[in-house]
């Protein structure tokens, strides 16, 4: 089934080991998209992270994908693999008509992982024509409609032929870690067992006994940053696993990492449920969240007491389960 715009936007591991080092942040950034003759014909004027006004010869031509800076932003780089929160609008080269964007709501970015593929070609080239770029930057992208869309997947009444161009202008609005990079700190004992892949994802070994009656919340890594204060809206990752009964192996219920197939950081509210359920985060995981600084990866071993209320967990977690979770704190939003 052919869709429209509008639906299609919206190896090695590392064992976690006490006496290293925090991950180092990148100094250098290669553009994965560079300027070309067309890029640089689009021009747009309004506020950072307003739907703009953009005006640019038409038709504009894509041979390949090509992107500009409209307006240099004054932030932190972006470097691959790191979040960013970015608002976009979408033209068509041939007529200059608006197609889609984004919303333009603060409180609705479009998230992507700089540089990264994501559930989408639109949303990965978007990532990819903002790596190097700044937060608060404004840039054009002109790319055709087959790398933005897919070929042959729009509604033909939009009159856009695959090697037809479309213009993203694309604002940057946040950026965030991509992965915890704070100091690794010891291991505890009886805690579970946790090693990170090359690109920040995590897996959990759980001991050969039966789960703890406590909650127990530690670091692995330590990071630098802000302190996670209640109420703060926390853009992270997490992995959940079950521990089970001793001798049995722990159930992934829930990944942020891999469940959509695209590294999707999210952002959860700081705050814990009430007692029926409702109105925030078990207990034990707002626990771990608040005084957590930025750049730590977060150990919580959750048991019933401090987890769902009885009646009140999804179904992928029964009633009485005691819960592991791997949490990066990227940033505070």
């Amino acid at each position: 089934m052919r869709k429209n715009v509008a639906v299609i936007v919206a190896a090695c591991f590392v064992a976690v080991t006490a006496g290293c080092s925090a991950i180092p942040a990148p100094t250098d950034c290669d553009p994965l998209v560079e300027s070309g003759v067309s890029s640089k014909l689009i021009s747009a004027t309004g506020d950072e992270g307003t739907q703009p006004t953009v005006t640019f010869p038409t038709p504009i031509a894509a041979k390949d994908t090509q992107v500009s800076s409209i307006t240099p932003g004054t932030g932190d780089e972006l470097f691959s693999g790191q979040v960013a929160d970015v608002q976009a609008s979408i033209y068509s080269g041939a007529t200059g008509a608006l197609l889609t964007t984004t919303g333009y709501d603060p409180t609705s970015p479009l998230r992507v992982n700089v540089g990264l593929e994501g559930s989408t070609p639109a949303i990965s080239v978007i990532a990819e024509s903002i790596q190097c770029q700044a937060v608060g930057s404004r840039t054009a992208t002109v790319v055709t409609v087959a790398d933005m869309f897919g070929a042959d997947t729009l509604d033909p009444t939009l009159g856009l032929a695959n090697d037809d161009a479309v213009v993203v202008v694309t604002d940057v609005a946040a950026s965030y870690l991509g992965r915890a990079t704070g100091a690794l700190q010891p291991i505890q004992s009886g805690m579970p067992a946790v090693v990170t892949d090359t690109t920040g994802i995590p897996g959990i070994s759980l001991p050969s006994t039966n789960p703890p009656t406590e909650l127990k919340i530690a670091d692995i890594r330590t990071g630098d940053g802000a302190t996670v204060k209640e109420g703060d809206g926390v853009v992270l990752q997490y992995t959940g696993v079950l521990w089970n009964e001793a001798g049995t192996p722990g159930t992934v219920f829930q990944s942020t990492w891999t469940d959509s197939g695209a590294r999707a950081a999210t952002t959860l509210t700081a705050t814990a449920m009430d007692e029926d359920g409702a109105g925030g985060l078990v207990p034990g995981f707002a626990q771990a969240l608040i005084g957590a600084k930025v750049g730590s990866q977060v150990l919580a071993v959750i048991p019933p007491e401090f987890g769902y209320p009885e009646g009140s967990s999804p179904g992928s977690i029964p009633d009485g389960s005691t819960m592991v979770f791997v949490i990066d704190v990227l940033g505070i939003q």
